[in-house]
């Protein structure tokens, strides 16, 4: 049984070997605007109307001609007629009398004629008579057409993540569907004679498939869909089949297992025999996780992640992060904070010259953020589970001391859900 690996290949050696081989794919797709929450907007939204369309109030008050007001005060009031003595704004379809004043509401249309608004408590009404004590400006109180939103001005970018404020805008602008781009679509093998479904009652000789549940909602964060997620078992053909559907449907495919070269590590055998073309990187310069490896298989890439928990984590990290974020041309997940590291932390001395993933725990003290290293054997989901960011050490780096500075990473679904920070 082969154990090892006589070279490894760096971390950024071998994502430019296999961007180099793949495509970056991002076509688009038309969505409903009320359901394009999160979605990326392929192509500018340009308003297809003024806001407002019409002269609008902001104050509930009477609808005046401004020059009709000349002279007003408190001590010579000046006195309209009531025109209409209804508040229901709905005016635009009669223009206003000289000497008159018509009731309006927020947000209600000026009639025609009018060019200014009066708030009701600058106005006294007695019978059909209003008596006004100061002057009006010409355009007070008023939303000129168009003040708001332009017709035909950009109001969302290409590019852009669409917020809950933008579904505002487009339903205001009347803007029933827009182009998004579509989703990274991710596939998920685990192999395994020994693996069952995460939940399912686990009988002597199986082991909870527990992996795959962490990467697909991962995915999903990231703005991705997993298109498969399966179980299969340590068989030639049944991992091709299983490789080969991933491949038809999806960007990206993820492995779990079956990457340390032993003799049902079929993972690498399968990759090569689907495609004659297949360039294979297999055994990578990061620590924990150097039995991974990453593939170019039809145009697409494969993500070999290893068994043990901390070592798929940091290839996911390391390796397929990148080749999904490519996928998606909105902001790319790189959210940093500083922090100073409560205590030191070294390298495992027969990789110091690998890539490194620290976890931390991020807590707030009264001198700000402090990162506390959290270690553990590869096996060690709790590593994880106590972690809410990490630190990528590079190469050239062997220890971090107490008190120093660094860039923590924050990553979606791992440091926080739905905008909430969560701290173990």
């Amino acid at each position: 049984m082969v154990t090892g690996f006589r070279d490894y290949t760096s971390v950024s050696s071998a994502l430019a070997t296999i961007s180099r081989l793949t495509r970056s794919r991002n076509p688009t797709e038309t969505v409903k605007a009320k359901d394009s929450y999160g979605r990326v907007v392929a192509e500018d939204v340009v308003a297809p109307i003024n806001v407002p369309d019409k002269q609008r109030s902001h104050m509930d008050g009477y609808a005046i001609v401004a020059s009709s007001l000349v002279g007003a005060s408190s001590r010579s009031p000046k006195t309209l007629s009531l025109a209409e003595d209804t508040h229901s704004g709905v005016n635009h379809s009669r223009k206003i009398p000289p000497g008159h004043a018509m009731g309006i509401v927020t947000g209600g249309e000026l009639p025609a004629g009018a060019d200014a608004v009066v708030p009701v408590e600058d106005a006294k009404i007695s019978g059909d008579k209003i008596y006004f004590f100061r002057e009006a400006q010409k355009g007070e109180f008023c939303f000129p057409i168009g003040i708001d939103v332009q017709k035909g001005a950009v109001v969302i970018n290409a590019g852009s993540t669409i917020r809950a404020q933008d579904i505002g805008m487009l339903a205001l602008l009347g803007i029933r569907t827009l182009r998004v781009y579509a989703r990274p679509r991710v596939a998920i093998i685990a192999t395994g004679d020994e693996l069952v479904d995460s939940f399912d009652t686990v009988t002597s000789g199986k082991v909870r498939e527990s992996h795959s549940p962490i990467f697909e909602n991962l995915v999903r964060e990231l703005g991705g869909v997993t298109t498969l997620r399966e179980i299969v078992p340590d068989n030639l053909k049944l991992m091709n089949d299983a490789l080969k559907r991933a491949l038809r449907t999806s960007d990206t495919v993820l492995t779990l297992g079956g990457t340390s070269l032993g003799e049902r590590d079929l993972v690498e055998q399968t990759l090569r025999r689907i495609s004659k073309k297949t360039r294979l990187i297999h055994g990578i310069k990061m620590d924990r996780g150097r039995v991974a490896g990453i593939a170019a298989v039809r145009g697409k890439p494969v993500v070999m992640l290893p068994g043990p928990v901390q070592g798929a984590m940091n290839a996911f990290l390391l390796l397929a992060l990148p080749m999904i974020l490519r996928m998606t041309p909105g902001p790319e997940s790189r959210a940093f904070v500083k922090a100073r590291l409560s205590t030191g932390w070294k390298a495992r001395k027969k990789f110091q010259h690998f890539t490194k993933v620290l976890y931390v725990n991020l807590e707030r003290n009264a001198e700000g953020l402090r990162a506390r290293p959290v270690v553990g054997q590869t096996e060690s989901i709790s590593v994880l589970t106590n972690s809410n960011g990490f630190v990528l050490v590079p190469e050239s780096i062997r220890e971090l001391q107490a008190g120093e500075e660094v860039s923590v990473r924050l990553l979606p679904g791992f440091s926080y859900v739905g905008g909430q920070f969560l701290s173990p």
